[in-house]
């Protein structure tokens, strides 16, 4: 293998590891480029005396959303969690287990919903990963019985990190760096709630 061929694929193990991939860099750079524009001010908008208990929403609630929902709880939050695809029953995803676990989260217990399945009512903040799926959420639920919506990424210090891209089948050390970014977002949101509610 040439020197120019490594080169190459430590480029790509690199944006895989840090980003989820050369696509989900590009995704990340757009969506946080659009949100430092104003983009996503909707989903800044949050009236945290109304919120009750925070829902946290992924693909197929076996990656992000578990490990969010049982580190949020951690923190002593009210929560839990669901997904837009999701299929009832199923286990957190065997990376998203053993990535939690390394940061003292154990997710043997979590079982996915959809959140179809999930009786929402007034007081809940819908959190989502990606900005589509706050869109399609803001879109379903915004306007029932005060139901709020947000997007994860925007609580972060971190200002390029909005989009949270699905670690599903990738790497040990993005599950990490997708879970670090998780913590952090989910500490600024925690200390903006508790801000408000004192």
């Amino acid at each position: 293998m040439s020197a120019s061929q490594r080169s190459l694929e430590d480029n790509d193990e690199y944006f895989t590891n840090v980003y989820g991939g050369k696509k989900a860099f590009l995704r990340n750079i757009f969506f946080s480029a659009k949100a430092m524009l104003g983009g996503y001010s909707a989903y800044r908008r949050i009236n945290w005396l109304t919120v009750s208990r925070v829902i946290f929403v992924c693909h197929g609630n076996i990656c992000r959303s578990p490990y969010a929902e049982f580190k949020y709880r951690d923190l002593g939050g009210h929560t839990i969690s669901a997904g837009l695809q999701a299929k009832s029953g199923n286990p957190a995803n065997s990376s998203a287990q053993v990535a939690a676990a390394s940061r003292g989260i154990q997710l043997d217990a979590h079982r996915s919903q959809n959140i179809q399945e999930v009786s929402l009512h007034s007081g809940d903040l819908l959190v989502a990963f990606e900005p589509d799926h706050a869109n399609s959420l803001y879109d379903q639920y915004f306007k029932e019985n005060d139901i709020q919506v947000t997007l994860l990424g925007l609580w972060s210090p971190q200002s390029w990190a909005v989009y949270f891209h699905d670690p599903y089948g990738l790497s040990n050390a993005y599950f990490e760096r997708c879970f670090h970014r998780i913590d952090l977002a989910l500490a600024k949101m925690c200390s903006q709630f508790n801000t408000t509610k004192l």
